[in-house]
């Protein structure tokens, strides 16, 4: 079955992601103690923020090149254009990210943080993980991680546990060297002198593929709609307190739905191989069901989720209770997640993406709306559950759209 192949394949390249976020894990609790709950909570602003900005410089470059050109993107001109494409974005994204950080977080307690991030833009440990995956190239993906995973334990456990750093700015300057072992091994493995060389026929390509790429952009940039703007709206409107309890639900939802993406790509990776027009429901409710137990203990344990994962945090009865309450309701995300994972797979083979970039971001913006009302006239503990907003009516969208085009089969 279709389903057990895409889980198949997702788990492999989830796996492979764990190898870092496993010590993501262990580094945010290490952050998280040397901190304190409060700057905790700002430094996962200024994380959120880098995010943001990734997507930017990405401009949904990463989806359109698997979804157009798959192996053909690591080859010829083709490699050397796209290659081109991703570092000139890169850089105007950085730029645009430092006179963000002069102009909306001056006085925010993450500000230097952002300037030192804007910088680590340039060095992603991940920037060439598009050129691993569309060449089939799991050996060396797994050795980038693996490379990146041990670079990062190192220079971030003499930084947090040895040295017990304590500034938010000096954190962020430890996590752009730490990325530096796996983007120089990128750079050996996928860039070549042809790249400096750039001419009429390099800006058509960018021209074409910034035209092309909007439709992924936007609905890129539109998911930041979703969980993250319950993250802002709390850090905007609600207590500290409130935000640091926030801040530990928030992070590990996050991290389930940066997992969540790889599943995307391997359904994207067997679609291509079927020619079925049609949506399996069995499929569907399968993989829901997969994520259903995986996530589990996000809503029936709340409790002991958090002080597992984050087993070095200075956890009150207060924190504690407030935070279990925050990742039981956002944890129906990542079902919501699974229940329109081979929808919008199926919308963005068939190259469906202005209409798909439409629906998210018109629930987006409801999304963010509905926040905004339960900051105002409700009270704090409202947010997270209006934060779901967007990802309710989104996946009833694709429902209703599927449904009416008769898309789904048993």
């Amino acid at each position: 079955m279709q389903v057990f192949k895409n889980i198949k394949i997702g788990v492999f390249i989830s796996l492979v992601n764990i190898l870092i976020q496993g010590v993501s894990v262990l580094v945010q609790n290490l952050i998280a103690r040397n901190l304190g709950a409060v700057d905790f909570g700002y430094f996962g602003v200024l994380q959120t923020d880098y995010t943001v900005f990734c997507a930017i410089a990405d401009f949904g470059m990463a989806t359109l090149i698997l979804a157009y050109f798959g192996k053909r993107a690591t080859e010829g001109r083709l490699f050397t254009s796209v290659l081109q494409m991703r570092l000139a974005m890169t850089a105007i994204t950085a730029a645009a990210m430092v006179i963000f950080a002069f102009t909306v977080r001056r006085d925010h307690p993450a500000f230097a943080g952002e300037l030192v991030l804007a910088l680590g833009l340039l060095f992603q440990h991940a920037f060439f993980d598009w050129y691993f995956i569309c060449g089939n190239f799991w050996k060396k993906l797994l050795i980038s991680k693996v490379l990146h995973t041990i670079s990062y334990t190192t220079i971030m456990g003499i930084t947090l546990y040895v040295f017990r750093v304590d500034s938010i700015p000096a954190i962020a300057l430890a996590m752009v060297a730490a990325a530096l072992p796996a983007f120089g091994f990128g750079v050996r493995q996928a860039f070549t002198a042809k790249v400096l060389r750039i001419g009429n026929h390099t800006l058509k390509f960018f021209k074409l593929m910034l035209k092309s790429a909007s439709p992924y952009a936007l609905a890129s940039v539109a998911s930041f709609a979703y969980l993250p703007v319950g993250l802002y709206t709390v850090a905007h409107y609600a207590p500290d307190s409130f935000l640091a309890s926030y801040n530990f639900a928030h992070k590990l939802i996050i991290l389930a739905s940066g997992l969540m993406v790889h599943f995307i790509s391997s359904s994207l990776i067997t679609l291509h191989q079927t020619d079925s027009h049609k949506l399996s429901i069995r499929d569907q409710a399968i993989f829901t069901l997969f994520i259903v137990a995986v996530s589990s203990p996000f809503w029936l344990f709340p409790e002991w989720a958090l002080r597992i994962i984050f087993f070095a945090a200075p956890w009150t009865d207060n924190l504690l209770n407030a935070s279990s309450y925050c990742l039981r309701i956002l944890s129906a995300s990542l079902i919501l997640q699974a229940m329109r994972m081979g929808m919008i797979s199926t919308m963005l083979k068939e190259k469906r993406t202005w209409l798909y970039g439409s629906f998210i971001s018109i629930c987006g913006v409801a999304n963010i709306a509905a926040c905004i009302y339960a900051a105002h006239a409700l009270n704090d503990a409202s947010i997270p559950l209006f934060t779901l907003s967007g990802d309710l009516l989104l996946t009833l969208v694709l429902a209703v759209y599927f449904l009416k085009n008769r898309r789904f089969s048993l």
